[in-house]
């Protein structure tokens, strides 16, 4: 236990304050979370942090070339020094960026807790510091190496840890986030880290495992992905591939989409995907499942590719870094399509617990 955290802010509502009824980012703000640590938690406010803030922004102003920059920056310091790494972001993109960071920070030697809140940190029903306490014992007692979120539930007060590839973004009711496939991976409660005995979740050996880097060296993501969410009567023509790499399309929860009218079919949407070179991805599908509706049938005879048991998030990041990425970290996996369709490094997926219960003596 080397008894210090590498922290790293990027801004948010858990960076920000609020003045005049507007919650904004100053230069100072950021800190805020610290200040507040110290008082409301005596006990955690001596911990020893390195702090570095390679962004200021509110999170609705990210775009995947932040994801570089804070990829960046945890690159460059040393983490022997740390037991651990935290990273402040702002709610609305955090499910996006705990995704892309899942992926990218998969082979750190240990282990990185993203965190929100609801409120600034100085707010008296704020979750910030609730989030951050979480995080820091999560690190040093639970035992586990990998990329996590910390967030207190607003239902029951529980303060979770989700995976952070699967991290589903807050509904627009209640804020509330929810895990991918229903489980999250546990519960912290008296500093210490219960897990949940969903067989789709990785053990502590699992992600232990050590991985080579995805990418090594400088890269860019500057080839654009679109993700599109099907609704009834949604108008492919007002939509236009050229200068985009993939479209990833998050289908109805069968992974359908409408095969049928002028303006609406998917099938239509393909061909001109085809005509501009733009890869068009459809999901997601359930690998348990033997069977498919039939315009689930016929789009993929239209040569649309399907992805697998993700999110809209996982599969929109994922779909990033597979049409950017030299995949210099796994020499299994040069082409966008094979990286699209490979879990066992990023557990995003939940598809996939028999494999994930044979590798653990279960099953």
């Amino acid at each position: 236990m080397k008894n210090r955290i590498l922290l790293v802010l990027t801004g948010g509502t858990i960076g920000s304050v609020c003045a005049d009824h507007v919650r904004g980012l100053t230069d100072d703000s950021p800190y805020l979370l610290l200040r507040e640590l110290s008082r409301q938690c005596p006990a955690y406010g001596g911990s020893a942090f390195d702090v570095t803030a390679p962004m200021r922004l509110l999170s609705e102003n990210l775009t995947p070339s932040h994801w570089v920059a804070l990829y960046q920056a945890l690159s460059q310091a040393d983490l022997t020094l740390y037991d651990g790494v935290i990273i402040t972001h702002g709610s609305d993109t955090l499910a996006y960026t705990a995704a892309a960071m899942g992926m990218l920070l998969r082979h750190l030697p240990v282990p990185v807790v993203l965190i929100a809140a609801d409120r600034p940190a100085d707010d008296p029903l704020s979750n910030a510091v609730s989030n951050l306490r979480a995080a820091m014992d999560f690190i040093r007692h639970g035992g586990r190496k990998g990329v996590f979120v910390s967030y207190r539930r607003y239902d029951d007060g529980a303060q979770v840890i989700y995976l952070a590839t699967r991290l589903v973004s807050a509904d627009n009711c209640l804020d509330e986030f929810s895990a991918y496939g229903g489980q999250p991976l546990g519960i912290m409660a008296d500093g210490q880290f219960t897990e949940n005995d969903a067989p789709w979740n990785p053990t502590a050996r699992q992600l232990d495992f050590p991985y080579a880097p995805l990418v090594r060296g400088a890269f860019t993501l500057d080839r654009k992905v679109m993700l599109l969410r099907a609704y009834p009567g949604m108008d492919y023509t007002a939509i236009h591939p050229d200068g985009f790499a993939a479209v990833v399309q998050y289908g109805y929860h069968s992974a359908t989409a409408c095969t049928e009218g002028d303006t609406t079919s998917l099938l239509s949407f393909a061909r001109r995907c085809r005509e501009c070179g733009t890869s068009l991805w459809l999901g997601s599908f359930k690998r348990a499942e033997n069977e498919l509706y039939a315009t689930s049938r016929d789009l993929l005879a239209a040569g649309i590719l399907p992805f697998y048991d993700m999110s809209p998030e996982a599969a929109y990041a994922k779909a990033v870094l597979a049409y950017n990425l030299p995949l210099t970290g796994l020499t299994d996996i040069t082409e966008p399509e094979a990286f699209m369709g490979k879990d066992s490094l990023y557990y995003e997926c939940v598809g996939t617990q028999t494999v994930y219960r044979r590798e653990d003596g279960r099953a």
